[in-house]
């Protein structure tokens, strides 16, 4: 028995994807503390896992109110700047056997260098590669977007980085990736086929598919959808702030009867804010997935990877209107594989969503361009594959 230490984000679209792969480690004899939030505690401990929360939850406060991806850099940075002295002193003191962080925590490679200890990377994400950006005219111009308003938060994630560097005696500046961090076994929850420039990546990145974890307990919610009736799902993620144009955009194109719609608007937004809402809505701030998902004919999301992956589990057409890059190369990704279609939020119209709507559910292609992706993830190996090949990866360190 090994003594595992699990270092994550506390956000879904992160912590969701690797609770099966925590659950297969425990049940191999292996002792995993998993780091997070209050949010999380009981999903973690029904894997078999301890639960340890962060003593400086303040340090993701910010985190949800971000407007694009130099800015997330910018607070990843904050958070790793403000997480470094408890992560370290309790490295110092109790010394685990080996640890596994997510890309996004990179103060977990931060301390796996400083005391040496091994160390795996969690993928909740595709890894990037700079040509997928180049791919598609739309991903080309959300990448300037991103970057465009950003020269500040620049100067302000150079400043936080090399404070980080000075005040913890970091020996490499390059230590730090606060936006994709990754280790000597990278174990990512997506399929090569899935993987835009798949060849770029080398044998240290294992792709084993999403194994989507059904027996999650989720707050019930009654699914009202009459007899010829379509259920649309509209949801975005926990990270990035929500618009609430898009919503009242949906609920303009929506009200048509033959359809149902359950929208979720986030934590961020106050469904009261969006004004009436039509007879055929159901409008929370949260609602739980995966029962939507099951009984859903069309998902309209903003193309998160935890999102894209059990909505192909389920076999539902997506429409995926992204907010960041990396939804964007994402969403398509989806478009070129036949899965669903990409929708650019700066050009929505209550005619585009009308039209996507009638095509995903017209187009019996993307029925099948769903079920290729679904046989990549299922081949992939899964939780079993990631946890032969961490424990291979122990005996080797």
């Amino acid at each position: 028995m090994s003594r595992v230490w699990f270092y994550n984000i506390p956000f879904h679209g992160h912590v969701n994807p690797t609770l099966p792969f925590v659950r297969e480690l425990v049940r191999r004899g292996e002792q995993v503390t998993y780091f997070s939030n209050p949010t999380f505690e009981s999903r973690i401990r029904a894997t078999g896992a301890d639960y340890r929360v962060y003593e400086n939850l303040k340090a993701f406060e910010s985190s949800r109110n971000v407007t694009h991806i130099i800015h997330l850099g910018t607070l990843v940075a904050e958070s790793t700047y403000a997480l470094l002295p408890e992560v370290l002193s309790s490295m110092q003191q109790e010394r685990p056997d080996f640890l596994i962080f997510d890309m996004s925590a990179p103060w977990g490679g931060i301390a796996s260098r400083q005391f040496n200890i091994p160390a795996a990377a969690s993928f909740p994400h595709l890894p990037f590669y700079w040509r997928t950006v180049f791919n598609d005219e739309r991903v080309f111009r959300k990448g300037l977007q991103s970057i465009r308003p950003g020269y500040g938060y620049w100067r302000q994630l150079q400043r936080q980085t090399a404070r980080i560097v000075k005040d913890f005696n970091l020996r490499d500046p390059k230590d730090i990736n606060v936006l994709s961090s990754s280790a000597a076994l990278n174990i990512v929850f997506s399929s090569r086929y899935f993987q835009p420039y798949e060849s770029h990546f080398d044998d240290s990145y294992l792709y084993v598919g999403p194994e989507i974890d059904t027996e999650r307990q989720e707050e019930p919610l009654t699914i009202s959808k009459a007899d010829g009736q379509r259920l649309i799902y509209i949801a975005v993620g926990t990270v990035y702030q929500a618009n609430l144009r898009f919503f009242q955009r949906c609920m303009q194109a929506f009200t048509d009867q033959r359809f149902e719609v359950i929208m979720s608007v986030g934590r961020a937004v106050d469904p009261a804010e969006l004004g009436p809402i039509p007879e055929n809505f159901t409008v929370s701030q949260y609602v739980p997935q995966l029962a939507v998902l099951q009984a859903a004919d069309v998902f309209i999301t903003h193309g998160g990877m935890n999102s894209i992956s059990e909505s192909v589990f389920f076999q539902v057409p997506m429409i995926v209107v992204p907010n960041t890059i990396e939804q964007a190369m994402n969403a398509a990704r989806v478009e070129q594989l036949g899965a669903g279609l990409y929708l650019e939020p700066n050009q929505l119209t209550v005619e585009k969503l009308q039209y996507a709507v009638e095509t995903v559910l017209g187009e019996p292609g993307i029925v099948s361009g769903i079920k290729r992706i679904q046989e990549s993830f299922s081949d992939a190996g899964g939780v079993q594959r990631a946890a032969d090949a961490f424990q291979n990866f122990k005996q080797k360190s």
